[in-house]
């Protein structure tokens, strides 16, 4: 499966690549690292019961990093990592989340430009080391602007939904037992910067 998305993906980026030599545009790569915060409810569950809900709710908190190349009139090609990690009971529970996105930067090709809003989307990988349970992989979805303060850097405001892993969701499997959230999105609020 994972072979046959990353063959799709490569197809259709083939076609962008090739008309970024348009000498009409401006075309850059960029980078950027964020933290976030995501409300998270989670719940107790033991193998072959029904989960129990907790009262208490806690927020993940996320960082990470990522980059893209701005291929063709603003379309986006590009990946990142972010480490999403939530209290519970003096320990952390932690996850940490991969995707690979087909974004588009509105009047990206204008360098003089100073608001850039952008929306995403596309593949996302759970991964817990040390659990039993396997692991995830689902979807992601945002919407976000980039504030461009000089030439080179721009604050980054941006709403991401990691939609999926909803049974790894906290990331912890103590003595048979383990977490999870009722839903399977996990929506951070995200603040960085942004190079290019």
């Amino acid at each position: 499966m994972r072979r046959l998305i990353t063959t799709a993906a490569l197809l259709l980026a083939l076609p962008i690549l090739g008309a970024a030599q348009d000498a009409d545009h401006d075309y850059h790569a960029q980078c950027y690292a964020f933290l976030a915060g995501a409300p998270a409810h989670l719940s107790l569950a033991v193998p072959g019961s029904a989960p129990v809900g907790l009262a208490a709710s806690t927020t993940a908190h996320q960082f990470g990093w990522g980059g893209e190349f701005l291929a063709y009139k603003g379309v986006g090609l590009g990946g990142e990592l972010l480490s999403s990690t939530q209290p519970f009971q003096g320990g952390s529970l932690e996850t940490w989340i991969g995707s690979v996105n087909v974004s588009y930067h509105f009047g990206a090709s204008r360098k003089k430009r100073k608001v850039e809003p952008f929306v995403t989307g596309g593949y996302t990988f759970y991964y817990v080391s040390n659990i039993t349970l396997p692991h995830e992989t689902g979807g992601n979805v945002g919407i976000g602007v980039n504030i461009w303060v000089s030439r080179l850097a721009a604050l980054r405001l941006e709403i991401r939904d990691d939609i999926g892993g909803q049974f790894l969701s906290a990331e912890f499997q103590p003595s048979g037992t383990y977490f999870l959230r009722p839903s399977q999105h996990l929506v951070g609020f995200r603040i960085g910067v942004t190079f290019r």
